[in-house]
């Protein structure tokens, strides 16, 4: 299954944040299966930044016998010389967490952003399917740049995570002119505020959106601190077997609930 992260506006919609939290919580309610992750541009902020930072204050430090100098451009290396990736290739280019079952691609050594786009435009279908071959999921990161590689990845996406926010024109402009993405979205509201006038309801309402087919992730600061300091695995593990838990608790009941609708629509798709 491959699934697409992206907004029509760049900025605005925390793709990055929301990613990195839907594929913790996945892969801790689905411990059996495999997620592969990526990003298909360069920023400081990545999915590599936020996941785990060994020198954070506080946090267990991950096994560190993996190699990751090359990650994502020596897969996109072996794929255009149609070298077949193996789990073993894949062990020693990725960084690995939560017991092997969730991998990400780090694209930090590439040389430029150019340098991945010129690479991604050419291989992005042909390593979307070969990842899909050595897991249940990738998902990627999707710049809302105008990227060739995102429109490619956007069309071979089986499900496209829309990220949207509390902001009327932003909404309307993407309604109006990604017809093509609806059909085959689940939409998620990203540092969601419940007392906005547009609701998670409201703008189900005026776009005709399904309730099966949209989760929020609430504003938590307590979320928003772990990401930046890259401490998002211990702050999730941490709050996810909480029940009793109050200071994240409304955070935590509607992110479960997302990860649960999503998953639902992931076996739609599949």
């Amino acid at each position: 299954m491959k699934i697409a992260f992206w907004s029509n506006v760049r900025g605005h919609s925390g793709v990055t944040s929301n990613l990195a939290c839907i594929s913790v919580l996945s892969a801790l309610s689905c411990p059996n299966e495999r997620t592969i992750v990526f990003e298909n541009h360069k920023n400081i902020v990545n999915l590599g930044s936020t996941y785990y930072h060994p020198q954070s204050a506080g946090c267990v430090r991950e096994p560190m016998y993996y190699q990751t100098a090359r990650g994502l451009e020596k897969v996109l290396q072996l794929v255009e010389k149609g070298e077949e990736l193996s789990e073993e290739n894949l062990y020693g280019l990725t960084k690995d967490y939560l017991g092997k079952r969730l991998f990400y691609l780090p694209s930090e050594p590439v040389k430029s952003s150019d340098y991945l786009e010129y690479y991604l435009e050419r291989e992005a279908v042909r390593t979307m399917e070969c990842l899909e071959r050595l897991s249940d999921m990738v998902m990627v990161d999707t710049s809302a740049a105008p990227l060739a590689s995102s429109r490619k990845i956007l069309q071979q996406a089986d499900l496209v995570v829309v990220n949207l926010n509390q902001n009327l024109p932003l909404l309307s402009h993407f309604f109006r002119n990604y017809s093509s993405i609806q059909e085959k979205a689940f939409y998620l509201i990203g540092n969601y505020d419940g007392k906005s006038e547009l609701t998670k309801s409201a703008i189900m309402k005026r776009f005709h959106i399904p309730g099966a087919k949209i989760g929020t992730i609430p504003h938590d600061t307590g979320f928003s601190d772990a990401m930046s300091r890259g401490q998002l695995i211990p702050f999730l593990l941490k709050n996810y077997m909480q029940e009793n838990s109050l200071s994240h608790k409304i955070f935590m009941q509607a992110v479960k609930e997302t990860v649960s609708l999503l998953q639902e629509q992931i076996r739609k798709h599949g």
